[in-house]
C-alpha cells in the first residue's frame, strides 16, 4: 500500500477512530489470540483476586477476566476504546461490581501525574496491592518500548505474581503492523507500532526480575485449509507466524 494511502497516528487517536470497527473487522491476529487466551488465561485466575488489564481496548478480554470471578482494573490510553468497554459492561450489569475502568498513558504512568486516571489507577492498586495476583497485557506490547511496558509491570505486580502476555509475532511485525482501514476516509490508519523479537522481550523481561512460567508459544495460518477458520482475511498470512504469547512470574 502507498504511503498516501497510509494515515500514521499517534497510539491513543488511531486506536479512538479503530473502536468504531475494532470489533467486528475480522482481524485475524485477534482471533488467534483468542484462542491463546481460551487455553492459558482460565487456570490462572483465583475468584475473587485483583487481575490489572494492561491495554484492555473494547474489552475483549475484560470481561472475560470478571466472568470468570476476577475483579479487574481496566486501563488503557484510548478514551473510545473504554467507551465501547463502559457500553458492554452496561449492558452486563452483574459484572459491574466487579471491573474499574481508568484511561491511562503507560508511558508517563510512573511519572509524577497531576490527578485524574492516573492518580485513580494507583490509588486502586495501591489500595488492593494485597490482592493483586496478575497482569493481562494482549497485543499492546508492540505500541511501547520494551523498558517501558516491564518497568510498570514491575511496579504494580507483587512477588509471585503472574503476567500473561501476548503481541504481534516478530515474523508478522518485519512486513506489517497494526493498523485498520478507516470506512470514512478510506486510509489504512496506523498507530506508533516497533517489531520486539522473542530474544529481545525475554531479555527485557528477566531484567525486571520476570522468568519465563511454561513455553514461549508462537502461532500463524499454517495452510489454506487452516485459514478457512479464521475468515477471508487469512489467506494472504499462510506460513508467516503471526501470534505470540508467554505468561511470566515475577521472582
Amino acid at each position: 500500500m502507498s504511503s498516501e494511502n497510509q494515515h500514521h497516528l499517534p497510539t491513543s487517536t488511531a486506536y479512538d477512530l479503530w473502536s468504531t470497527v475494532y470489533d467486528t473487522d475480522g482481524n485475524v491476529l485477534q482471533q488467534l489470540d483468542d484462542k491463546y487466551i481460551a487455553t492459558h488465561l482460565p487456570p490462572l485466575i483465583t475468584p475473587g483476586n485483583t487481575i490489572i488489564e494492561l491495554g484492555c481496548g473494547t474489552g475483549r478480554n475484560t470481561l472475560k477476566l470478571a466472568e470468570l470471578g476476577a475483579h479487574v482494573l481496566a486501563v488503557d490510553n484510548s478514551r473510545g476504546m473504554l467507551d465501547k468497554l463502559e457500553a458492554k459492561i452496561l449492558e452486563n450489569k452483574d459484572l459491574k461490581d466487579r471491573v474499574e475502568v481508568f484511561v491511562v498513558d503507560l508511558n508517563t504512568f510512573l511519572a509524577v501525574s497531576d490527578g485524574g486516571d492516573e492518580d485513580g489507577f494507583k490509588t486502586a492498586v495501591e489500595e488492593k496491592k494485597n490482592n493483586i495476583s496478575g497482569v493481562v497485557s494482549t497485543l499492546v506490547l508492540e505500541h511501547l518500548t520494551l523498558s517501558t511496558f516491564f518497568s510498570v509491570v514491575s511496579n504494580i505486580l507483587p512477588p509471585s505474581g503472574w503476567l500473561l502476555l501476548t503481541n504481534m509475532h516478530w515474523e508478522m511485525g518485519a512486513i506489517s503492523s497494526a493498523g485498520f482501514n478507516d470506512p470514512t476516509s478510506g486510509k489504512k490508519v496506523k498507530p506508533v507500532s516497533m517489531n520486539h523479537t522473542k530474544d529481545e522481550i525475554l531479555a527485557e523481561a528477566e531484567k525486571w526480575g520476570f522468568v519465563v512460567d511454561g513455553g514461549v508459544e508462537e502461532e500463524g495460518i499454517r495452510d489454506l485449509e487452516h485459514a478457512k477458520g479464521f475468515g477471508r482475511r487469512a489467506e494472504k498470512w499462510v506460513g508467516v507466524l503471526m501470534h505470540f504469547g508467554v505468561v511470566f512470574r515475577k521472582v
